[in-house]
């Protein structure tokens, strides 16, 4: 019996086992930011990579041995004939292992985007450290060029642009879902960034770079095929149900009369039937609102007011939407994703237009829009 007890009491300590695979995380160089653009040549592609320095994050403080001086960040760019190419040659150059377990947000730039992202989405899925929850945006010009923008309130140029995808003021579009469409043959969209120089107070009215969301990226497949402006890009995220938080702002009388609507509930349904001449597909959108502010020379009574602000919003959404939507089918870009759809509900027709959906879609596709609106009238109004 006494040695039945030894051994148990020494039996934990033999299951307890040193780490023998263990990686400091001072040895690492964790990845934020990924910005992708097209080589100087055709067969070239540029990676910009940008992470944090950690003995710079405290700035004005102590920071190991010395104060921290300079920005929080770096950024490194190299180029190759592949993206795991550009990617050997910054590790080559860097004291620390790169690690996309912390990667955030991939900025496209335009060129790569228009030539195809094949390659990127292939890296995606065989890189083990990075999350597919991943965020996906496209520049306008050089992705690389918006991680030179100033961060007023963030450390980091690519938390400004995380933060902005994040809010759902247009998209927040994953690398997952960017996967799936380019599995599946349908299109998908991005937000699509803007860029320029302004004054700004925090940094003593010097000039510097910033960045915005101007738009909607259109993709179809794995190419850039069009853009959206911000008005119909607005319509189209509100259809997939990924948009935030908005303001409408409505004028009438000649513009003597106005008023500012704010949508706090936004939702979308989207379904197919079949019709005797194929699938008719109705695409509804739902928002309530809140009227917070109105100035009415009129001075209509709660009632009328109501009756107004939601036929004019109507109309303004649904031709907002067909003008998008319209744009898509130009594009050759399913960002509805209609023909998944299609496939659940009428899988034999699927397979009958599947080679050739795009098509379908832009010249044949059979659609019915919807536009439900309620607004609330809240507080004292003026």
């Amino acid at each position: 019996m006494s040695r039945i007890r030894l051994f148990l009491a020494l039996l934990p300590l033999l299951l307890m086992t040193g780490c023998w695979s263990k990686v400091e995380i001072d040895e690492q160089t964790f990845i934020f930011a990924i910005y992708i653009d097209q080589g100087d040549t055709p067969d070239k592609v540029e990676v910009t990579i940008s992470s944090p320095l950690p003995n710079r994050l405290m700035s004005g403080q102590q920071a190991g041995s010395g104060t921290s001086n300079g920005k929080p960040y770096a950024v490194i760019s190299k180029q190759g004939t592949s993206i795991p190419q550009a990617l050997m040659l910054i590790q080559r150059d860097l004291t620390r292992k790169i690690n996309f377990g912390h990667t955030r947000i991939v900025i496209v730039g335009r060129q790569y985007a228009e030539n195809g992202i094949k390659d990127m989405l292939d890296w995606m899925q065989r890189e083990p450290t990075f999350h597919i929850s991943t965020i996906v945006n496209t520049a306008p010009g050089k992705a690389r060029k918006i991680a030179e923008l100033t961060p007023v309130y963030e450390k980091m140029p690519a938390e400004v642009i995380l933060k902005m995808s994040q809010q759902r003021a247009m998209l927040d579009t994953s690398a997952k879902q960017c996967l799936i469409a380019e599995a599946s043959g349908q299109g998908v969209a991005t937000n699509y960034l803007s860029t320029g120089v302004m004054k700004m107070a925090s940094e003593n009215g010097e000039v510097g770079p910033w960045a915005g969301i101007q738009g909607v990226a259109l993709y179809n497949n794995d190419k850039l095929t069009g853009v959206l402006p911000s008005a119909e890009g607005r319509a189209i995220a509100w259809a997939l149900g990924r948009l935030g938080r908005q303001d409408y702002t409505l004028s009438w009388d000649d513009g003597q009369s106005r008023a500012d609507i704010l949508f706090n509930q936004l939702t979308s349904k989207k379904s197919v039937r079949m019709g005797p001449d194929g699938p008719q597909f109705t695409l509804t959108l739902k928002g309530d609102g809140d009227l917070i502010h109105k100035r009415d020379i009129m001075n209509r009574d709660e009632i009328e007011m109501n009756t107004i602000l939601e036929q004019k919003l109507r109309e303004k959404i649904e031709k907002q939407l067909k003008s998008a939507f319209s744009k898509t089918q130009e594009a050759k870009s399913d960002v509805l994703q209609l023909g998944m759809l299609l496939d659940w509900k009428y899988p034999e027709f699927w397979e009958e237009k599947r080679d050739h959906w795009t098509d379908y879609y832009k010249n044949d596709l059979d659609i019915e829009f919807k536009v439900e609106i309620n607004v609330k009238q809240v507080g004292i109004q003026t």
